[in-house]
Formats: C-alpha cells, sequence, structure tokens
C-alpha cells in the first residue's frame, strides 16, 4: 500500500505540474551537439500523444463497498499499480481521472440509483484516500432494461424474439419487465449469471497524455578556402616599329630631260618653296 500511494503522488503532481504546457504544440529544445560533420538536436513535444487508460471495479449484488478479492478485481488492481509506475516517467501527465459507478436494473429503481452512486465513490475514495492530492471526478448510472438488449441479441438464448419484446416494452414498468422475465425460467437464469452480474460495477477512466522526444540531424558542410584569382599574363605589347631608311619614301620624282652635263629634275611645286626658304 506504501508503494502504491507514492505511484499515486506521482500522478497527483503530473496532473498539478502540466497546466502550463496543455494543449501546446511548441517545441522545446534539450539538448545540442556537434559529432564530427552532424549538428544533432532534440526537441520535446509536450503533450505530443493522447491516450485513455480503463479499469474496471466488480461489486456483488447489493454491494457498495469495493472488495478486491472479489471477481477480478485483484487483477485490475494489479493492472492499476503497473500503470501508476508508468509515471514515474516524467513525460506522462494526467489529464483527468473519472469514475462512473454502475447498477444492474434488477431489483428497486431508487434503490439502484442509490447504488451507482455509492459504487463510484467507493472506488474514488480508494484512489484519493492513498493520494489527497488526486483529482477524481465521479459519475453514475442505473441501468434499466433496455441496456441488455445488446447482450442478448448476441446471446445463444432461445425465445430470444420475446425476451427483446420485453426488455423494450413501453407498457411495462421496470419492476413489471422484471417479473415477465422471470417466468422464463432458463433465460432468467442466464441473466442472473451472466448479464448482470457485469452491469454491476465501476469504471476507471483515466485520460493522460505523453511528450514526445525527436531529434534533428543537421549536415553540416565546412566552409571552403577562398581562392584568389590568379594574375592573368597580360600579352606583351610590341615596340612601335621606327620607320627605317628603307621605308622613308623619298619626294616624288620625275625624270623629265637628260643633258651630258647631269639630270634636270622636276620637283613639286609645294616641296619647291620649302627648299627655296631653307636656303
Amino acid at each position: 500500500m506504501k508503494k502504491f500511494t507514492s505511484l499515486l503522488a506521482v500522478a497527483a503532481f503530473s496532473v498539478a505540474s502540466v497546466g502550463a504546457q496543455s494543449h501546446t504544440a511548441d517545441s522545446v529544445l534539450l539538448s545540442k551537439e556537434q559529432q564530427g560533420n552532424k549538428i544533432i538536436e532534440k526537441y520535446i513535444l509536450p503533450d505530443a500523444e493522447h491516450y485513455t487508460a480503463e479499469f474496471s471495479m466488480l461489486f456483488p449484488i447489493n454491494v457498495s463497498n469495493l472488495q478486491q478479492s472479489f471477481a477480478d478485481n485483484g487483477d485490475s488492481i494489479a493492472a492499476l499499480h503497473r500503470f501508476m509506475e508508468q509515471l514515474a516517467d516524467t513525460t506522462m501527465h494526467i489529464k483527468s481521472i473519472k469514475v462512473v459507478g454502475y447498477s444492474s436494473p434488477d431489483g428497486l429503481e431508487s434503490k439502484n440509483k442509490t447504488l451507482a452512486v455509492a459504487r463510484a465513490k467507493a472506488v474514488a475514495d480508494y484512489l484519493i484516500s492513498n493520494c489527497p492530492k488526486i483529482a477524481v471526478q465521479t459519475a453514475s448510472e442505473a441501468y434499466d432494461w433496455k441496456a441488455c438488449d445488446a447482450q442478448v441479441q448476441n446471446s445463444q438464448l432461445s425465445e430470444k424474439s420475446k425476451i427483446l419484446a420485453i426488455l423494450n416494452s413501453a407498457a411495462h414498468t421496470d419492476m413489471q419487465k422484471q417479473a415477465e422475465l422471470e417466468k422464463f425460467t432458463e433465460q432468467w437464469k442466464y441473466f442472473k449469471n451472466t448479464i448482470l452480474p457485469s452491469m454491476r460495477v465501476a469504471n476507471i477512466h483515466i485520460d493522460y497524455t505523453v511528450d514526445k522526444i525527436v531529434e534533428k540531424v543537421t549536415i553540416v558542410t565546412p566552409p571552403q578556402p577562398k581562392q584568389e584569382p590568379k594574375p592573368q599574363p597580360q600579352p606583351k605589347t610590341q615596340p612601335e616599329a621606327q620607320p627605317t631608311k628603307q621605308d622613308v619614301k623619298p619626294y616624288p620624282v620625275g625624270v623629265v630631260e637628260t643633258l651630258e652635263t647631269g639630270i634636270i629634275v622636276e620637283v613639286p611645286q609645294k616641296e619647291h618653296h620649302k627648299k627655296r626658304k631653307n636656303r
């Protein structure tokens, strides 16, 4: 019992601490490191996944006290303990715990309503007594005979159509329906041993979320050293060629007349004046 108390304390802490993170899709960076050319980042996504866990506690007829040794209650309580052990993982957060008590339709309706309320309270008290801070909601429902319809449909009962007609009759009260059903000896035995006991129950519904841890890997390419452009060789300029004596063109000369004493030449008029001025 002491171990179960500590587990419920963890559950209560989860309920109290999750308020700031509930219904958020924002990721939170947990770690960042570089391994070689990889940058590895780990993020936590609060309340990323939603789950529901359910447990059932059965009750004897006309009894509202929780009996751990009755029917399969021992297995159900053991499963509940195992679930609570998982709450040591801080990525789990309880959102709500609800206990719904039920009663079977046989007997007085007023008494059945009281039984359903008391059964829900008994299971809720079992949880709260081990951890006063835990938040548990309760609800209740007294089944009527129509609630047996599906189980009868799926059974191998004879006279099935007659039984279903009684269950769904609008002309009979619940007590009158029970009296009619009891006339079918074989069928009524099936009700007492199979259908009705499963209706005397309190169900625990636990809604919780789980944070999801994701990893992001980024490949880093090391920067390449900047290369200076290689100087391009400039084309060699050829020195301007100087005219040679052979390249210098003489003044245009035309032979006019040849004499024995020499050669008379005709010089262009413009050039002739220049030479006379320089004398």
